[in-house]
């Protein structure tokens, strides 16, 4: 029996993976299912495994930082579950040697087929495990926070999801981190507020998506995160000084 360490962002593919894998008698067993990326890494340094199944949910970046440790010190291989089907992923994918990269929504049958074309692989090597001396880059309770990286993440998640609803919180309790102490560690990393460099994000885009498209202007609030279209109006018009209409026209001409 091959031992599985799923690392599960979204939180609810556990279960739905050991049914799957109950249900057609696999090889393999779920053999812990954390749901953070340091999480993932203390259980590397304490148990063995055969396979990593990294299933994002909606957080690639995240994802592909947990391959990046993993491959400083181990070839366990890497099943990344749930990215989007886009080049730049793919390739950042494929760098840290993952074994197979399954776009989401996965199907089952794919990623059954993923699992049994390891399986020879797997018969012929014994279970993979860290050093005893490795340690996550990231302490559990945030002491000792790997700053570089993991504001990457945050960044990575901006960008990712500006239409979606963002909060510091959201993403310190998908990081598993103290969400006063992560949003002190992005000031001091890049001298501004996380709700500040949010907001600067979603202005930029929308600026961006005035002059470069015919889109109406709830359509640009909606892509940018704000479901009032008045308060788009007022947040636009505090940051630039014009009203997006009025921005859009003079772009234009200008242009």
């Amino acid at each position: 029996m091959h031992n599985i360490l799923l690392v599960d962002f979204n939180r609810h593919a556990c279960g739905e993976l050991q049914k799957l894998l109950g249900r057609y008698r696999s090889d393999y067993a779920i053999g812990d299912c954390v749901v953070s990326a340091q999480a993932a890494l203390l259980a590397l340094a304490e148990r063995e495994f055969s396979v990593v199944l990294v299933n994002t949910g909606g957080c690639a970046a995240a994802g592909l930082w947990v391959c990046h440790y993993i491959r400083k010190k181990s070839q366990i291989p890497i099943l990344f579950m749930g990215g989007v089907d886009h080049f730049r992923l793919v390739r950042k994918a494929l760098a840290y040697q993952v074994s197979d990269y399954l776009p989401g929504p996965v199907r089952a049958s794919a990623l059954l087929n993923s699992l049994d074309q390891l399986k020879l692989r797997l018969d012929a090597e014994p279970a993979k495990r860290f050093p005893s001396t490795f340690k996550s880059p990231i302490h559990l309770e945030g002491k000792h926070l790997h700053s570089g990286q993991v504001i990457k993440i945050v960044k990575a998640y901006v960008r990712d999801h500006l239409s979606s609803d963002i909060t510091l919180k959201k993403i310190s309790d998908m990081l598993h981190f103290n969400c006063a102490y992560l949003g002190q560690k992005f000031k001091m990393e890049e001298n501004i507020s996380f709700n500040h460099y949010l907001m600067q994000q979603r202005m930029e885009k929308a600026k961006l998506l005035l002059i470069s498209t015919n889109l109406r202007i709830y359509e640009i609030a909606s892509e940018v995160g704000y479901t009032d279209t008045d308060w788009f109006y007022k947040k636009f018009r505090a940051y630039t000084g014009e009203s997006p209409n009025v921005y859009r026209k003079q772009k234009t001409f200008t242009a």
